[in-house]
């Protein structure tokens, strides 16, 4: 994955230095800054996803799902943190809630609900007055739109 990382990342340079200097064709500019968006928006999605202290969901097919998928997955990160950490229960989950809250005002405010999505959502291990608990940083929600659509010829060439 680092050399893939690398790779995109020397690519990305030399699309930005020959778009600085005018190396492009005027007609091909428009898609080479596309390829260069979507390789910074590639890079920023990996970098997202390898974080570590991060709890994620799957691709799933509204916030809804997604929220409840985020709660399955922070019930597992909790369970194992008081078992190894020592972490306070109710204080987590007050903090969860805090952040779930956020959550979905996020994708009420922007239209997603019935979207498809993925939601990372990282956390620290944070201690006030003795006491540990999971402390939420900041979360981001991948969605996905229609991106097109493809028809499929499923006739046989056979009368019926």
């Amino acid at each position: 994955m680092e050399t893939l990382v690398k790779n995109v990342q020397e690519i990305l340079a030399s699309i930005e230095s020959g778009i600085k200097e005018k190396k492009f064709p005027v007609q091909m500019r428009i898609y080479i800054e596309q390829l260069g968006r979507n390789l910074r928006q590639f890079l920023e999605t990996i970098e997202i996803a390898t974080q570590l202290n991060t709890i994620q969901t799957p691709i799933s097919p509204s916030s809804r799902s997604a929220v409840f998928n985020l709660r399955k997955a922070f019930y597992a990160i909790l369970t194992k943190e008081i078992k190894q950490s020592g972490v306070n229960k109710d204080k987590s989950l007050e903090e969860w809630r805090r952040a779930t809250s956020k959550i979905i005002e996020t994708y009420e405010k922007s239209g997603l609900t019935e979207t498809p999505s993925k939601i990372v959502l990282s956390y620290e291990i944070k201690e006030e007055g003795g006491v540990k608990y999971i402390s939420f940083k900041n979360a981001k929600i991948f969605y996905f739109e229609l991106e097109g659509i493809l028809p499929v010829d499923l006739s046989t060439g056979e009368k019926r």
